[in-house]
């Protein structure tokens, strides 16, 4: 598939992925697969290390490999300092229940988070229950992603792998923002209307990448946009 077919049917897939995904704990008492995650985080790091990056070097030679860093720096930077977003580990935020619905938040558990003391696990987790800040942090997370499979599609291989990776990522990212969402008081409706804009944001993505190779008349841009794309999977 060639031209701007792969990109809408990638795109079109993670969205309708994405959608269900975000329902099942709306409508279903289906519990966040930790399984699917690792076999996410498993294929995105086989794309860039095995794919994206080859193809990089191949196209823009050594020149692409410090765009890799930059990849990295600035997904990182922004994760650690600016997102607010879903917590990676279920079992720090207990008033989160896995199947969507929000567990009894206890007085003495209260008391124990706001004297000082720790979480049981160490993770400080309660900050990440804000159903705005984590729909923020988790579409801008998202734009990127988008924006690596609209490098990615320059060959159909590599293509195919990046959409497979963004979305064995995208359906439990879903899930996890619905069970926010409704944790914080959010309806249905809006909980639904919310996973559509996140899950929107792959296709912008892949918008900018397109609307960025127009204006930036860059011979190697491609594969600096694809060394840049395999910083932000790493």
């Amino acid at each position: 598939m060639t031209g701007a077919g792969a990109p809408a049917l990638y795109t079109g897939a993670i969205l309708l992925g994405a959608l269900a995904g975000g329902a099942l704990p709306l409508f279903a008492s289906i519990r966040r697969s930790d399984l699917l995650l690792s076999f996410s985080a498993g294929v995105m790091l086989g794309a860039a290390f095995f794919h994206m990056l080859p193809e990089a070097v191949e196209r823009g030679g050594k020149a692409a490999i410090p765009f890799v860093v930059v990849g990295f720096l600035v997904l990182y930077l922004a994760e650690r300092f600016v997102l607010v977003h879903v917590c990676a580990e279920p079992g720090p935020n207990r008033r989160l229940s896995t199947a969507g619905a929000p567990l009894p938040h206890h007085e003495d558990e209260h008391d124990h988070e706001h004297h000082g003391h720790p979480d049981p696990d160490g993770t400080g987790c309660d900050v990440h229950t804000l159903g705005l800040a984590a729909w923020l942090g988790m579409s801008a997370h998202t734009l990127v992603d988008g924006f690596a499979l609209g490098a990615a599609t320059v060959t159909p291989e590599l293509g195919v792998l990046v959409f497979l990776a963004i979305l064995a990522h995208k359906v439990p990212n879903s899930f996890s923002l619905s069970a926010i969402l409704l944790s914080e008081g959010y309806s249905r409706t809006k909980a639904v209307a919310m996973n559509a804009a996140f899950a929107l944001m792959v296709p912008i993505g892949a918008a900018v990448y397109v609307l960025l190779r127009e204006l930036i008349h860059v011979e190697r841009f491609t594969a600096l946009a694809l060394a840049a794309s395999a910083g932000t999977f790493l």
